[in-house]
């Protein structure tokens, strides 16, 4: 083979691996995002059915399903996000935040799921409201990272 076409051989090599890096790092923001956007929507989730069953508009077992289902999809999320490969868009600490915060979440939606088992509403409503101190938490992650906010 030339030296020319050995050359034209080694940039296109070079061109391809450096294409494929800088799109692994937009992808895993992307993924950071597609992630932190399911987590939101199960926090909310939690919260509306929360608040039904405190005003007795879905039944006990709806509820409680419901809850413990949020939390299994939270601690899968979680189980996503660990994964995601860092980029040069997010930082190890905004992943740790993020990570903590999913936890939390997930540990309050369990704690949600017992209260409706037990019938507690007044545990529900302290814990709605801790909820809703989880999700701007959330919120304010969502924001540092330049996501879009609801």
């Amino acid at each position: 083979m030339p030296e020319r076409d050995k050359l034209a051989s080694v940039i296109n090599c070079l061109f391809m691996l450096t294409l494929l890096v800088s799109c692994s790092g937009k992808k895993s923001t992307e993924d950071m995002d597609k992630e932190t956007q399911s987590v939101y929507s199960w926090a909310a989730t939690a919260n509306m059915v929360g608040d039904a069953w405190i005003r007795g508009a879905v039944p006990n077992k709806y509820a409680e399903q419901t809850l413990k289902k949020a939390t299994e999809e939270l601690r899968k999320e979680k189980e996503k996000i660990d994964k995601i490969k860092l980029s040069k868009d997010v930082s190890e600490h905004d992943k740790s935040m993020l990570l903590a915060e999913v936890m939390q979440l997930g540990n309050k939606t369990a704690e949600m799921s017992r209260a409706v088992a037990q019938k507690n509403r007044s545990a529900l409503r302290q814990q709605l409201g801790e909820l809703a101190a989880e999700k701007r938490s959330l919120n304010k992650l969502r924001k540092v990272a330049g996501q879009t906010n609801e």
